[in-house]
């Protein structure tokens, strides 16, 4: 397939996954990256169970996100280590880190120095916190900024605590605009032989990741608050029990809230006002309890057929392994099998969803294993 990245050399001195995810996703668009792990090895080698085979094996973690690259150990602490490193940026485009900015300084990976000793060397550090705010020494793991962005407080039943996202999506968030940054700078560079600093913090990054939530917050002043599976902003759309199992219903219009009325057998002349989503959405409660009744009443499949056949969006609420194996095919096609140099051993994993040409891009190396 098309690798559009393919003259471009990344040396990536980042672990866990914000960098990681992002430089990943620079090797299925075809770049070599080069990751350098310290003696003990990326932590998330060793972040499991799930492991391949085992407590000895390659960790699931780890997997995630380190398709596409070779691997090899460097000790920045010494001066051989520093040595090596500086002779593969000497051939490089990128450097990836994500140092605490301090941390960085002290191992001679500050802006300024590396750029007067590499000019033409594009350089992305992933921080906690910006190192132009107060913060900036602070360690940034994802579930420390869910709990300082907000994140947290949104999320989770109204009644209830608290709660992270299921999956760690603000070093999701930050990978991706760490790597779409990347692909900008290179852009720039090309056309103005100008080399730039890049800077992606994850506490930014969730930030902007509350997209709606924040600018409703900007624009009333007014503390958001947990809505469970239910949205904010629009009614109904969340997920209902049936007699065996969830569904969800996201009703994106006011037309298709009418004909779920239909179906519902709900007379909307006592009611004009919630021929409008801003008049359901002041009657929530009202409206998603007559719901309730009908799909309580009522199983997955009967519910999901009277949307679909009346152009209502709906969905049954799976399990991920239900989604991953025995939905592959039918709702994606993200599943890619990749072959161990030299064996015949599959690892499994999922490609990136950017299809070019129609193919999905994806690195053809599985994740390197730890050298003994």
């Amino acid at each position: 397939m098309l690798k559009p990245l393919a003259h471009f050399r990344i040396v990536d001195l980042s672990c866990v996954l914000a960098g990681p995810f992002a430089t990943q996703l620079l090797a299925d668009f075809g770049a070599e990256v080069q990751k350098l792990e310290p003696p003990e090895g990326d932590p998330t080698r060793g972040w499991g169970p799930p492991f391949e085979d085992g407590d000895a094996g390659e960790s699931a973690y780890f997997r995630c996100a380190n398709r596409g690259k070779r691997s090899r150990i460097i000790d920045l602490h010494t001066e051989a280590g520093k040595e090596t490193l500086f002779d593969l940026l000497k051939d490089a485009d990128v450097l990836v880190e994500n140092f605490r900015a301090d941390s960085a300084d002290r191992l001679g990976l500050g802006w300024k120095r590396l750029h007067a000793q590499f000019p033409k060397l594009i350089l992305a550090s992933v921080r906690g916190f910006a190192s132009d705010v107060t913060a900036s020494r602070r360690a940034g793991y994802d579930l420390l900024i869910q709990a300082e962005s907000g994140w947290m407080a949104i999320t989770g039943e109204p009644e209830g605590r608290p709660m992270k996202v299921g999956a760690a999506l603000v070093d999701v968030l930050a990978g991706l605009y760490c790597a779409n940054g990347i692909q900008a700078a290179l852009l720039h560079r090309e056309r103005t032989a100008e080399a730039v600093h890049i800077e992606v913090p994850l506490m930014e990054a969730a930030l902007a990741g509350l997209v709606n939530v924040a600018a409703g917050a900007l624009m009333t002043g007014k503390t958001p608050k947990r809505w469970g599976n239910a949205h904010p902003q629009i009614v109904p759309y969340q997920s209902f029990l049936c007699r065996d199992g969830d569904v969800a219903i996201a009703v994106g219009s006011d037309r298709q809230f009418e004909v779920l009325a239909m179906w519902l057998g709900l007379d909307l002349v006592p009611h004009p006002e919630w021929k409008k989503n801003r008049g359901r959405v002041k009657d929530r409660e009202a409206i998603v309890t007559l719901i309730e009744a009908r799909t309580q009443a009522s199983t997955v499949e009967d519910v999901l057929a009277v949307c679909e056949a009346n152009g209502i969006p709906a969905s049954r609420v799976r399990s991920v392994d239900e989604v991953l194996f025995r939905k592959s095919g039918e709702l994606h096609n993200l599943l890619q099998p990749l072959f161990e140099v030299g064996s015949n051993t599959v690892v499994p994993t999922l490609a990136t969803p950017v299809l070019i040409n129609g193919e999905r891009a994806c690195a053809s190396l599985p994740p390197p294993r730890r050298k003994p």
